[in-house]
């Protein structure tokens, strides 16, 4: 019997995971049908889009409100897509706010849901746990720690493994990916990774930048590079050498991961790049800005948690720096940098990193494993 599947992304980091997952699918039932919404990584491993979600990437409540018209009708034309396909089960891949919505909405009509990435309720928000047990009939986790928080709220999770893992198998920290990515390496490495949304590059590129300005005299002379995300027109990131004329800024798109693995230092957005540098085993200091009453939200509602950055999260300890809001200064980026630089502390932290945080996310295998249990679920249902 063939299957049809929806696969709900909302991120570039979801559209790369449901991507996998949607390989893994295929190569276990060839004859399954993939509908979705996602990018194009997914429209490329074979899943039809119902609805493309690269210009709704946003963080934060006021970012938010920006694309909150686009965001709604989108979601009323998966729901209409829900009740003219039938399929055998939805699954949600990260992206909360849409995404809990759209379990509810799914819940009502009896067709099942999976939750694979579930978001990080244990961060904020933990109230959504109730909810995602409510309207979900599987949660697959890919945090190690993450089943023992659901289980205390007497929802069942099972902890799949990290799908970045798969990805990063053949990287590690390591000067010849820059130099397989082009860079010059006669000078020290910094690599800048904004982040992926409109709204944190906008925010967050300019510090970089200026720490990038504050620390090339100081080690005489740095190879400043970036990597822009695979969700940005070419257009727009062109644009970002003229923000800092001082310094030359090499633009590798489609090059993350040999930036990330080549480069002696990184400054990263909060977010999954810090989980991915960690890995790699680059060191880096984390950092990042929101709008101030987003901010505000966030400081509320967080409760418990020790770290922003999943390198320290994962690790279970700072590792890596963390530098937000008010500290989330080129000044303050630069000193800790050329600090760290300075102390020698930079083979150390990569040192930790190798061994705190890969061999903590499980093996290689989780798309694998993630279908398997998805697949399970469909076949008890027939």
């Amino acid at each position: 019997m063939s299957h049809t599947l929806f696969i709900i992304a909302g991120e570039s980091s979801g559209d790369l995971h449901g991507a996998r997952l949607a390989q893994a699918l295929r190569e276990r039932e060839p004859a399954i049908t993939l509908v979705g919404m996602g990018g194009h990584r997914m429209r490329d491993a074979g899943v039809e889009l119902a609805a493309d979600v690269t210009a709704l990437a946003a963080v934060g409540v006021i970012e938010v409100l920006g694309v909150l018209r686009r965001i709604n009708a989108t979601f009323h034309k998966m729901i209409a897509e829900l009740d003219r396909r039938r399929p055998d089960a939805v699954v949600l891949i990260d992206y909360p706010a849409f995404n809990l919505r759209f379990a509810r909405w799914a819940h009502q009509r009896g067709v099942p849901v999976v939750y694979y990435i579930c978001p990080q309720v244990w961060a904020w928000h933990q109230s959504r746990v109730k909810k995602i047990g409510r309207y979900t009939d599987k949660r697959l986790v890919i945090l190690p720690f993450e089943p023992a928080f659901y289980a205390r709220h007497g929802v069942e999770a099972t902890f799949v493994g990290h799908p970045l893992l798969d990805g990063l198998a053949a990287y590690h920290h390591d000067r010849r990916f820059a130099a397989e990515a082009g860079l010059p390496t006669d000078r020290f490495i910094l690599g800048l990774l904004p982040g992926s949304r409109r709204s944190e590059i906008h925010r967050l590129l300019p510090i970089m930048l200026g720490a990038a300005e504050r620390m090339a005299p100081e080690l005489g002379g740095i190879t400043v590079a970036t990597a822009p995300a695979s969700t940005l027109p070419p257009e727009e990131y062109n644009t970002w050498p003229a923000l800092c004329p001082a310094l030359p800024l090499h633009l590798l798109p489609g090059k993350t991961y040999e930036l990330m693995a080549g480069a002696d230092l990184l400054l990263v957005a909060s977010g999954t790049a810090t989980l991915e540098a960690g890995i790699i085993g680059t060191p880096m200091i984390v950092t990042y800005k929101l709008a101030p009453f987003t901010a505000f939200l966030a400081w509320l509602l967080v409760r418990g948690v020790p770290h922003i950055s999943l390198a320290n999260l994962v690790a279970g300890r700072e590792v890596v720096p963390e530098l937000t809001q008010l500290r989330a200064t080129p000044k303050a980026i630069a000193r800790a940098a050329l600090k760290m630089i300075r102390e020698g502390r930079l083979a150390q932290m990569a040192d930790e990193l190798a061994a705190e945080v890969r061999p903590r996310l499980g093996e290689p295998g989780a798309s694998g494993r993630a279908a398997d249990e998805i697949l399970a679920l469909l076949h008890r249902n027939e």
